[in-house]
């Protein structure tokens, strides 16, 4: 593989981000939340967030200081995601070593190009930063295994913090963790410590908002959605590009977790990131009558593509081959991606471009 220092990786990522951002056109959930920051002040846009099911306000108040600030909004409404895409690259890089690989490189190339993966890393919403807090978790998670401390345990609860303000489903991965940590002698103390100051952080907002939050899914008619096909769709839309390549990583993550060098702990953690949130997705949905998407269970694909690029290297024959066979497939469906039409159609795009929102 070309060497390439991590600096050069990220700065190549985020140009390319950067690049890839303007080329598709808003769709109608990126133009809700643009309506809810354009042209508000902060506290307006925080009433806004309160009022959609789920709503959290750090990608909102965020995305309102950046279009607000710039005199083109169109293309700084996606400037947080990028940051914090290129933040969540670098914590996965960072997560690889700490785990023990010598090379974060074909993990970093794998989550690069899995189309799911750039979906959300340009994507105008939250769920984009909530990835990245979550993948930052996770690495200093297992940096404060390593040293146990209280700065390192502050500093783990402050993500998990950030992650909730940004995507309440990130509590799932704090359960993995917890999960993981309660076997760690030296470490579950500071975890249980950092996790609860996370959810007591999150308390207020969720008071505040809850109300509204059940009033918006009364109005919605939001009705869960899991069923028996749900596991079908799960697979089909992992990757963000079909069966293939989703079937193509999981199978990956399966053998690299069996052959990996990786310790026992660090495939452990990495499997209950995985396996942790799948069922408690489809429980708060249930709980909560709301709708399933796959965007609701993003926060399990660092975790699959480490795993997947493990399975990689530990190919008996041909993996370049076959890693190369993966990422023109994966370009593939990501130029696809940028070239078709945002489904659904956003007439709220139309909207904001009569009222001149867009210059």
């Amino acid at each position: 593989m070309i060497s390439l220092s991590p600096k050069w990786f990220l700065a190549i990522y985020a140009l390319l981000l950067c690049c890839l951002a303007p080329l598709r056109p808003l769709w109608l959930d990126e133009c809700l939340q643009f309506s809810d920051t354009y042209r508000h002040s902060l506290p307006d846009t925080t009433n806004r967030v309160a009022h959609n099911p789920g709503g959290v306000p750090l990608a909102y108040l965020a995305e309102n200081v950046f279009v607000n600030a710039f005199n083109h909004p169109r293309l700084a409404s996606h400037l947080f995601s990028i940051l914090c895409a290129v933040a969540g690259m670098a914590s996965l890089i960072w997560l690889t070593r700490l785990l023990g690989l010598s090379d974060a490189r074909p993990a970093a190339l794998a989550y690069a190009l899995l189309p799911i993966s750039v979906r959300y890393a340009v994507e105008a919403r939250q769920y984009g930063p909530a990835l990245a807090f979550s993948l930052c978790a996770t690495a200093v998670l297992v940096w404060l295994d390593r040293q146990p401390s209280w700065p390192r345990a502050f500093l783990y609860g402050s993500m998990l913090a950030l992650g909730l303000y940004s995507q309440p489903y990130i509590a799932f991965i704090v359960v993995a963790h917890a999960c993981w940590a309660f076997e760690r002698r030296y470490t579950s103390k500071y975890v249980l410590f950092a996790a609860t100051g996370a959810f007591l952080a999150f308390l207020p907002w969720f008071l505040y908002a809850r109300g509204f939050w059940a009033q918006a899914v009364t109005a919605g008619g939001y009705r869960s959605s899991i069923a028996l096909t749900t596991p079908l769709m799960i697979l089909r839309e992992l990757s963000g590009s079909g069966y293939v390549l989703s079937i193509a990583l999981v199978a990956l993550a399966v053998f690299g977790y069996s052959r990996s060098q990786m310790g026992a702990s660090s495939k452990h953690l990495l499997l209950l990131c995985i396996l942790v949130p799948l069922p408690l997705v489809g429980l708060a949905n249930t709980l909560f009558h709301y709708f399933f998407a796959i965007r609701q269970l993003l926060f399990i694909v660092p975790s699959l593509c480490i795993l997947a690029a493990e399975g990689i290297r530990a190919l008996p024959a041909k993996p370049l081959l076959i890693a190369a066979a993966l990422v023109i497939l994966a370009i593939g469906y990501d130029v696809h991606w940028f070239t078709s039409v945002p489904s659904p159609p956003c007439s709220a795009l139309i909207d904001l471009r009569l009222l001149r929102l867009f210059p």
